[in-house]
Protein backbone atom coordinates (compact mmCIF):
# COMPACT_ATOMS: atom_id res chain seq x y z
CA UNK A 1 0.00 0.00 0.00
CA UNK A 2 1.44 3.22 -0.97
CA UNK A 3 1.85 5.99 2.00
CA UNK A 4 -0.79 8.20 0.43
CA UNK A 5 -3.84 5.45 1.01
CA UNK A 6 -2.52 4.42 4.46
CA UNK A 7 -2.39 7.82 6.03
CA UNK A 8 -6.15 8.06 4.29
CA UNK A 9 -6.71 4.79 6.16
CA UNK A 10 -5.01 6.08 9.42
CA UNK A 11 -7.05 9.41 8.90
CA UNK A 12 -10.89 7.84 8.70
CA UNK A 13 -9.67 5.23 11.52
CA UNK A 14 -8.89 7.64 13.97
CA UNK A 15 -11.20 10.19 13.07
CA UNK A 16 -14.33 7.69 11.87
CA UNK A 17 -13.88 4.46 13.84
CA UNK A 18 -12.12 5.04 17.16
CA UNK A 19 -14.89 6.97 18.25
CA UNK A 20 -17.32 4.45 17.87
CA UNK A 21 -15.42 1.47 19.93
CA UNK A 22 -16.80 0.00 22.37
CA UNK A 23 -15.61 -1.68 25.75
CA UNK A 24 -14.66 -4.96 25.14
CA UNK A 25 -13.77 -4.52 20.84
CA UNK A 26 -10.73 -6.42 20.39
CA UNK A 27 -7.63 -5.10 17.71
CA UNK A 28 -5.57 -7.51 15.96
CA UNK A 29 -2.17 -5.58 14.35
CA UNK A 30 1.27 -6.75 13.75
CA UNK A 31 0.58 -8.70 10.53
CA UNK A 32 3.83 -10.72 9.65
CA UNK A 33 5.97 -9.82 12.65
CA UNK A 34 8.33 -12.21 13.77
CA UNK A 35 5.73 -14.09 16.23
CA UNK A 36 3.99 -14.31 12.98
CA UNK A 37 6.73 -15.58 11.18
CA UNK A 38 7.31 -17.97 13.66
CA UNK A 39 3.61 -19.52 13.90
CA UNK A 40 3.58 -20.45 10.50
CA UNK A 41 6.19 -22.81 10.46
CA UNK A 42 4.25 -24.92 12.87
CA UNK A 43 0.74 -24.49 11.65
CA UNK A 44 -1.57 -25.28 8.64
CA UNK A 45 -4.13 -22.81 8.70
CA UNK A 46 -2.91 -19.26 7.66
CA UNK A 47 -1.60 -17.12 10.33
CA UNK A 48 -1.91 -13.55 9.95
CA UNK A 49 -1.53 -11.49 13.53
CA UNK A 50 0.78 -11.30 16.33
CA UNK A 51 -0.08 -8.90 18.53
CA UNK A 52 -3.57 -7.91 20.14
CA UNK A 53 -5.54 -5.11 22.11
CA UNK A 54 -8.73 -5.42 24.07
CA UNK A 55 -10.22 -1.45 23.92
CA UNK A 56 -10.92 -0.14 26.94
CA UNK A 57 -13.05 2.88 25.73
CA UNK A 58 -13.52 4.81 22.23
CA UNK A 59 -9.71 6.59 23.44
CA UNK A 60 -8.04 3.77 25.01
CA UNK A 61 -6.86 0.03 24.71
CA UNK A 62 -5.39 -2.60 27.87
CA UNK A 63 -2.37 -3.54 25.75
CA UNK A 64 0.28 -6.10 26.95
CA UNK A 65 3.47 -4.67 25.91
CA UNK A 66 6.52 -4.77 28.36
CA UNK A 67 4.16 -4.07 30.54
CA UNK A 68 0.13 -4.73 30.66
CA UNK A 69 -0.87 -0.94 30.47
CA UNK A 70 -3.49 1.26 29.42
CA UNK A 71 -2.52 3.06 26.58
CA UNK A 72 -3.85 5.68 23.72
CA UNK A 73 -5.45 4.11 20.84
CA UNK A 74 -4.12 6.97 18.56
CA UNK A 75 -0.89 6.81 19.24
CA UNK A 76 -0.96 3.00 18.98
CA UNK A 77 -1.78 3.54 15.31
CA UNK A 78 0.38 5.92 14.63
CA UNK A 79 3.03 3.48 13.46
CA UNK A 80 0.57 0.44 12.25
CA UNK A 81 -0.13 -0.20 8.95
CA UNK A 82 -2.63 -2.98 9.10
CA UNK A 83 -5.08 -4.05 11.72
CA UNK A 84 -8.69 -5.77 12.57
CA UNK A 85 -11.23 -4.79 14.88
CA UNK A 86 -14.28 -6.80 15.71
CA UNK A 87 -16.84 -6.79 18.39
CA UNK A 88 -18.72 -9.47 19.90
CA UNK A 89 -22.53 -9.17 18.70
CA UNK A 90 -24.32 -10.51 22.25
CA UNK A 91 -21.78 -8.70 24.45
CA UNK A 92 -23.77 -7.18 27.75
CA UNK A 93 -23.34 -4.06 29.61
CA UNK A 94 -22.89 -5.84 32.54
CA UNK A 95 -20.30 -7.92 31.08
CA UNK A 96 -18.59 -5.13 29.24
CA UNK A 97 -18.54 -3.39 33.22
CA UNK A 98 -16.59 -6.55 34.50
CA UNK A 99 -13.97 -5.85 32.01
CA UNK A 100 -13.66 -2.08 33.37
CA UNK A 101 -13.21 -3.69 37.00
CA UNK A 102 -10.96 -6.55 36.56
CA UNK A 103 -8.63 -5.38 33.40
CA UNK A 104 -7.13 -2.72 35.71
CA UNK A 105 -5.83 -5.11 38.31
CA UNK A 106 -3.45 -6.14 36.03
CA UNK A 107 -2.01 -2.59 34.80
CA UNK A 108 1.49 -2.56 35.81
CA UNK A 109 2.47 -6.21 35.70
CA UNK A 110 5.28 -7.46 33.97
CA UNK A 111 5.07 -8.65 30.00
CA UNK A 112 5.01 -12.79 30.69
CA UNK A 113 8.18 -13.60 28.80
CA UNK A 114 7.41 -17.19 29.75
CA UNK A 115 4.34 -17.74 28.89
CA UNK A 116 5.29 -16.93 24.91
CA UNK A 117 7.72 -19.77 25.24
CA UNK A 118 5.47 -22.10 26.45
CA UNK A 119 3.42 -21.19 23.95
CA UNK A 120 6.58 -21.53 21.20
CA UNK A 121 6.21 -24.93 23.00
CA UNK A 122 2.45 -25.65 22.18
CA UNK A 123 2.92 -25.00 18.08
CA UNK A 124 6.29 -26.91 17.92
CA UNK A 125 4.53 -29.77 19.76
CA UNK A 126 0.83 -28.96 18.20
CA UNK A 127 -0.26 -29.07 22.03
CA UNK A 128 -1.70 -26.44 24.39
CA UNK A 129 -0.38 -28.57 27.84
CA UNK A 130 2.64 -26.59 28.19
CA UNK A 131 0.96 -23.19 27.67
CA UNK A 132 -2.07 -24.58 30.37
CA UNK A 133 1.10 -25.19 32.86
CA UNK A 134 1.12 -22.06 33.99
CA UNK A 135 -2.39 -20.62 35.27
CA UNK A 136 -0.89 -17.45 36.99
CA UNK A 137 -2.98 -14.75 35.98
CA UNK A 138 -0.20 -12.81 36.60
CA UNK A 139 1.78 -14.11 33.70
CA UNK A 140 0.30 -12.58 30.59
CA UNK A 141 1.17 -11.85 26.68
CA UNK A 142 -1.32 -9.96 24.69
CA UNK A 143 -3.38 -12.96 23.23
CA UNK A 144 -3.61 -14.74 27.03
CA UNK A 145 -4.45 -10.75 28.55
CA UNK A 146 -7.42 -10.47 25.82
CA UNK A 147 -7.98 -14.37 26.27
CA UNK A 148 -8.52 -14.00 30.39
CA UNK A 149 -10.47 -10.68 30.05
CA UNK A 150 -13.05 -12.42 28.08
CA UNK A 151 -12.68 -15.56 30.15
CA UNK A 152 -13.61 -13.78 33.17
CA UNK A 153 -15.91 -11.01 32.16
CA UNK A 154 -17.79 -13.33 29.25
CA UNK A 155 -17.19 -16.85 29.81
CA UNK A 156 -15.50 -16.91 26.44
CA UNK A 157 -13.08 -19.50 25.13
CA UNK A 158 -11.79 -18.30 21.74
CA UNK A 159 -11.40 -21.27 19.24
CA UNK A 160 -11.97 -23.87 22.89
CA UNK A 161 -8.46 -22.47 24.02
CA UNK A 162 -7.65 -22.42 27.35
CA UNK A 163 -6.64 -18.19 28.27
CA UNK A 164 -3.48 -19.35 29.08
CA UNK A 165 -2.54 -20.49 25.62
CA UNK A 166 -4.70 -18.33 23.77
CA UNK A 167 -2.90 -16.77 20.58
CA UNK A 168 -3.64 -14.41 18.20
CA UNK A 169 -4.37 -16.69 15.70
CA UNK A 170 -6.80 -18.04 18.22
CA UNK A 171 -8.74 -15.63 18.29
CA UNK A 172 -9.30 -14.51 14.51
CA UNK A 173 -10.08 -18.06 13.83
CA UNK A 174 -12.75 -17.87 16.31
CA UNK A 175 -14.07 -14.56 14.46
CA UNK A 176 -13.56 -16.60 11.06
CA UNK A 177 -15.33 -19.65 12.61
CA UNK A 178 -18.64 -18.05 14.55
CA UNK A 179 -18.98 -14.81 12.11
CA UNK A 180 -22.50 -14.89 13.56
CA UNK A 181 -21.33 -14.28 17.11
CA UNK A 182 -18.66 -11.51 15.66
CA UNK A 183 -18.77 -8.39 13.65
CA UNK A 184 -16.16 -6.93 11.87
CA UNK A 185 -15.50 -3.28 12.36
CA UNK A 186 -12.60 -2.32 10.48
CA UNK A 187 -9.99 -3.81 8.67
CA UNK A 188 -6.48 -2.81 6.60
CA UNK A 189 -5.43 -5.84 5.57
CA UNK A 190 -2.11 -6.07 3.52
Amino acid sequence: MDSVKLRLAKRDLVRDILPTLQTGDIILTSYGSIIVKFMRLFQKDKVNWGHCLVVKDSSTAWEAHWRLREYSLSKFFSNKSHWRIARKKDITEAQRAIMMKVSPQLIGRFYGIDRIFLQFLDHIFKTNKFSSIDESVYNQVCSSFVAWIYEIACRYKFNSVPWMSCDPDDIEDDWEKYPDRWEIIEEQLP
